[in-house]
């Protein structure tokens, strides 16, 4: 009787336990890393969070001013995207 007990109780924990460690296994090894995961993990601003408070990692614009860059003199032809390269 003990033995039946403890099977049914060892197989209810081994399905538990495989079940959460499959769900992170599979959450691991889907994970997609960002272009810009550096930034998230380093110095996440506050902009980049969503409502929930978890870090949007979708679609991001990144602008670089050249030293010196002086938006007076600034010039339609001169905007480029990184496809163009």
């Amino acid at each position: 009787m003990y033995a039946a007990l403890f099977s049914v109780l060892f197989l209810i924990v081994g399905v538990l336990v495989g079940w959460i460690a499959q769900d992170k296994y599979n959450e691991f090894v889907m994970f997609k890393r960002h272009d810009f995961e550096e930034l998230f993990e380093e110095n996440p601003h506050p902009e980049i969070y969503d409502k929930n408070g978890k870090i949007y990692r979708g679609d991001y614009v990144a602008i670089t001013f050249e030293p010196g860059y002086d938006p007076e003199e600034f010039d339609p032809e001169d905007i480029y995207l990184d496809e163009d390269y």
